[in-house]
């Protein structure tokens, strides 16, 4: 979650006609509206929000999250209403002013967008998510130096930051620059090689090079990566097109038209290879399709005229020509080839004219030197310009990673496990030193190490030379990079092999049974069952009846598995710390406090547990306990403390 760094000014509480109990609860409204949004619910999160913005209207965050969930339901000028709103309530919201600036970006007023930029930066000169999001805006109104002045900030600081490689080398491109530009691309594939965006992109400029074995190994892995991505079938047929292979080809257009039938781009380069390769009857009902989807794209008349002609189907190729001809009064070749065809139906008259308005258009196009009409006075031009449309993929070659997800200001702090992480981190836990532990940090050059926490670096420096650890060693470091790219069944399973080659390690355990929780959390975010919504109005504290029994009974069985655990680690604070967190997505608020008091009697410094009690005494109510607790939380060193504290516990 985004930390708050600026102080959020909230005005004093109005006296209102709510209860006493609804006075102080609005942190109950205001964390249901934010859970409601991290599981896709915007429509709900709104009625939540709404209560909220009724009980405190000066309440900066309320209307900043309604915007965000407005954005999310594609109502950019209501989600822009209230981010303006908020910053009217909060003239210092740096987060609001950012994310109004992402909403301008998505609808084009580009100057708006850079005002809110550009004050948000004097908010927070450094912040690399801010210039990362400047320098997209840059490259969506061409101007890639700046771009590249951006993304090298954003590098210089955050070297690892995959997205801000490929931004640049996009902007490198787009100046000329290809060295640069592959550069950029292949340390973006360096950093993350499990990254399907930085393969695309280099399969992409391989392709301009036509170094055809590179870009299709390129676009293959990317594919491997990423089987949902249009994008990747479409370059890849381009791919095999340029090598000839047109069956090759043709399947993966198919492979973009079952997922996205209307896509108008592989419709159209599908009928050229079937024209090229004969196909005539078949490139036509692809032809019939694109004129209903683009009924003003002058080369799809044109070309289909051609495949009229070559059937003998010459009345409809006359009417198609005229067509084009209609849509691009000066297409001489469009005269000649109607010309041609009135000559076959015996219409010499109108084929003399047509031939006489195609030669007078020829001879001023030569007068003039533009290339770009004389083209269309070649007859031997073929138009097989694959981007010519205004749909699909028309800007997907270029397309920036602006980052249009919306990161909320902080709510639950997450569970902890055993990660790799920065060595300079401190760690408040004392039970992490175990053998198994030590191995693992033999593994890793200097500067890493492997503690408990609540993320993983991405990072490749793991050993190589697997002949010198253990395999369950290997399985393990394996687990670890596949969670931190999400890719939580493949990370199961290699938990799952570590555990079977040391059945008594409690600390693969432990990853494997927190894992299992993370998947089993993000697959229910996938569920649009209202009755799914986590600390339901009326049932604070209890369990909610209607969730899912399969989710249900995957959080309960991880709770007694970790309950397990912890017999054999008992001085281990993220053990009951998980246990908590695990009884809030069963909304089994009482129970949760109990395991975060007990984390609390293990680790006293342990500030994610004293947050995390404090947030749910908010929740059920109880406002002096729940600050007392915040407040710990922030003389222990978490900062998303002061921001709650200036919310709810004035």
């Amino acid at each position: 979650m985004k930390k708050l760094i600026k102080t959020i000014i909230v005005a004093a509480f109005a006296v209102l006609t709510f209860s006493a109990s609804a006075q102080l609860n609005k942190a109950y409204f205001y964390y249901q509206g934010q859970r409601l949004i991290t599981q896709d619910k915007y429509t709900e999160a709104i009625h939540y929000l709404n209560t909220l913005i009724e009980v405190d209207s000066t309440l900066a965050e309320g209307w900043f999250l309604r915007g965000v969930a407005k954005y999310y339901l594609n109502d950019l000028q209501g989600s822009k209403d209230d981010l303006s709103k908020s910053i009217s309530k909060n003239p210092l919201f740096t987060i609001a002013y950012h994310y109004r600036a992402i909403v301008n970006n998505r609808l084009s007023k580009y100057n708006e967008a850079f005002k809110d930029l550009e004050f948000a930066l004097e908010l927070r000169p450094e912040d690399q998510e801010i210039l990362f999001t400047r320098g997209g805006t840059y490259i969506q109104t061409k101007q890639y130096g700046l771009a590249i002045l951006d993304y090298t900030r954003v590098i210089r600081s955050t070297p690892n930051n995959v997205d801000s490689w490929i931004n640049r080398g996009i902007a490198k491109l787009s100046l000329g620059d290809t060295l640069g530009a592959l550069n950029d691309y292949s340390q973006a594939i360096k950093l993350n090689p499990f990254y399907s965006e930085s393969y695309s992109k280099r399969s992409r400029l391989y392709l301009e090079k036509k170094e055809f074995d590179i870009a299709l190994s390129d676009i293959t892995q990317a594919i491997d990566l990423d089987s949902t991505s249009t994008m990747n079938y479409f370059i890849r047929g381009l791919i095999y097109n340029a090598t000839r292979n047109y069956t090759a080809a043709i399947d993966d257009f198919n492979k973009v038209l079952s997922i996205d039938p209307k896509n108008s781009l592989s419709l159209y380069n599908r009928a050229l290879i079937k024209t090229q390769t004969g196909a005539l009857n078949e490139a036509l009902e692809d032809y019939d399709i694109l004129t209903k989807l683009n009924p003003n794209n002058v080369l799809v008349f044109y070309n289909r005229a051609s495949v009229n002609y070559d059937l003998g189907k010459l009345q409809n190729a006359i009417t198609d020509y005229t067509t084009a001809i209609t849509l691009f009064p000066d297409f001489a070749n469009a005269y000649f080839n109607r010309s041609f065809a009135k000559s076959r139906i015996g219409n010499n008259v109108g084929a003399e004219d047509d031939y006489r308005i195609a030669s007078e258009k020829v001879k001023k196009y030569k007068a003039s030197s533009q290339d770009a009409y004389l083209a269309m006075a070649d007859t031997s031009k073929k138009f097989n310009n694959l981007l010519e449309f205004d749909t699909d993929f028309s800007n997907g070659f270029s397309e920036i990673n602006l980052k249009n997800g919306i990161n909320l200001p902080t709510g639950f702090l997450p569970l902890i496990k055993l990660q790799l992480i920065d060595e300079n981190i401190k760690t408040t836990f004392r039970d992490y030193k175990k053998p198994f532990v030590d191995e693992l940090n033999k593994t890793v050059e200097k500067g890493y190490q492997y503690s408990y926490a609540q993320f993983s670096i991405l990072s490749r420096k793991s050993i190589i030379d697997t002949n010198s650890v253990s395999e369950s060693i290997v399985c393990f470091i394996k687990a670890v990079q596949l969670s931190t790219l999400n890719k939580y069944n493949q990370a199961v399973q290699e938990y799952e092999k570590a555990l079977k080659l040391e059945p008594k390690n409690q600390i693969i355990a432990l990853n494997l049974t927190t894992e299992k929780i993370e998947m089993a959390r993000f697959v229910e975010q996938f569920n649009n069952d209202p009755n799914a919504a986590s600390f339901k109005m009326g049932n604070i504290g209890k369990a909610n009846n209607d969730q899912g029994k399969s989710t249900n009974y995957t959080y309960n069985e991880a709770i007694e598995k970790l309950k397990d655990i912890e017999i054999d680690l008992p001085d281990l604070a993220v053990i009951p710390y998980n246990i908590g967190n695990t009884y809030l997505l069963t909304e089994e608020l009482e129970l949760a406090l109990n395991e975060f008091s007990k984390a609390i009697r293990i680790e006293p410094r342990f500030s994610e547990a004293w947050f995390n009690r404090g947030l749910v005494r908010l929740i059920k109510g109880d406002k002096q306990n729940g600050c007392i607790d915040i407040s710990k939380a922030g003389e222990l060193g978490l900062n998303q403390a002061y921001s709650l504290i200036q919310k709810f516990c004035k």
